[in-house]
């Protein structure tokens, strides 16, 4: 236990009442990176001024200069400990701080007892006094406010990050019914029609949903677990086409372990099937393909279907909802870094291209 001064202790409860907080290192590193505001320096150096001028004042005018530099000597300390407090606002550091101050107007105070006449050393007691006041108010008076808006910045922060999970959570959520009210519209429509498609497709539907409902809590999931999602999730639309859909998988193995939002890559696939794969009469190809290039990543999902139209409806399911909401996921995971495309491939069908540059 830190010794202290009783009377100190008592003056420190007096005029500072509020206790502070110790802020972790990670806290200050992620709330602290405010700079020094240059207003304190100008004003430090006014109060310094007003001292130096009552020193003059009141000291013998051989002394006065002896003092005044004493005093800037003094000035350059406060400052330096002052924006030491600002980088690391601790209670320990200030109470160190207040008993040097204490330590230095005591020894004023016996330097002026036994250099000074009387009358001077009384008037360099009551200027001390008023310097030590000035100087345990001020850094007090710091610390409270930086403290404030350390504290107010990481409340702000931390309701950043709840929206930014909850925003997420939301636009997940607009993602996940789509295919399964649309595989769950097919599965009652076969049972009610005793299609024989009927068994297989419960199967497929129930372990995808075992396989995948568990990685979409997540903030992220790696292109490998993307991927084993998206097999379960061609398995249940293959049992729903049957032979029309042939599928062609061609990942990079290194672009297994890049992290991306959850759903993103199956979103772009569940689009491939929905408006290019099922409106085509017939066989219907989808490719999906990534590579691990020098300027990032390139993930893409092509389809032979009728392609874009000319003039997309606004509001056309999952080409609207689905790539929006993967677009703004995938803007807050990586910014500018990242970007997603949807156009006519050069061979037909639609192309969906998602690049994300490295950090």
């Amino acid at each position: 236990m830190a010794f202290e001064f009783p009377l100190l202790a008592r003056f420190k409860r007096w005029c500072m009442p509020q206790d502070l907080q110790a802020f972790a290192p990670e806290q200050l590193a992620r709330a602290g990176d405010q700079p020094w505001p240059r207003q304190l320096d100008r004003y430090v150096f006014i109060q310094y001024a007003a001292i130096s001028m009552a020193f003059f004042v009141l000291m013998p005018r051989h002394l006065a200069p002896v003092l005044i530099g004493g005093g800037l000597l003094l000035l350059l300390g406060i400052m330096a400990e002052s924006r030491r407090l600002w980088r690391d606002p601790s209670s320990k550091r200030v109470n160190a701080a207040i008993r040097v101050a204490g330590l230095i107007y005591m020894a004023g105070v016996f330097a002026s007892a036994g250099l000074l006449e009387k009358a001077h050393s009384v008037a360099a007691i009551v200027v001390l006094a008023v310097l030590l006041f000035f100087c345990t108010s001020a850094w007090w008076g710091l610390l409270m406010f930086r403290q404030t808006q350390i504290k107010g910045r990481l409340r702000e922060l931390e309701e950043r990050d709840l929206q930014s999970a909850l925003q997420a959570q939301l636009l997940q959520a607009q993602i996940q019914p789509h295919f399964l009210f649309n595989s769950l519209a097919s599965l009652g429509h076969w049972v009610r029609s005793q299609d024989p498609r009927a068994a297989p497709m419960l199967e497929a539907l129930t372990a995808y949903l075992r396989a995948t409902l568990p990685l979409f809590n997540r903030e992220q999931l790696s292109v490998g677990e993307e991927l084993a999602a998206v097999r379960e999730y061609l398995a249940v639309m293959q049992a729903r086409l049957g032979e029309r859909l042939k599928v062609e998988i061609d990942v990079d193995p290194a672009l297994h372990e890049q992290l991306l939002p959850p759903a993103i890559l199956l979103t772009l696939v569940e689009n491939a099937i929905e408006h290019g794969v099922v409106p085509k009469l017939g066989e219907a190809t989808l490719r999906i393909e990534g590579r691990q290039l020098k300027k990032g990543v390139l993930i893409s999902v092509a389809d032979d279907g009728p392609g874009l139209p000319e003039q997309p409806a606004p509001q056309a399911p999952g080409r609207g909802v689905g790539l929006s909401n993967s677009r703004l996921r995938l803007a807050q995971r990586f910014g500018e870094r990242a970007r997603l495309s949807l156009e006519n491939g050069p061979l037909g069908g639609c192309l969906a291209q998602l690049s994300v540059e490295p950090a």
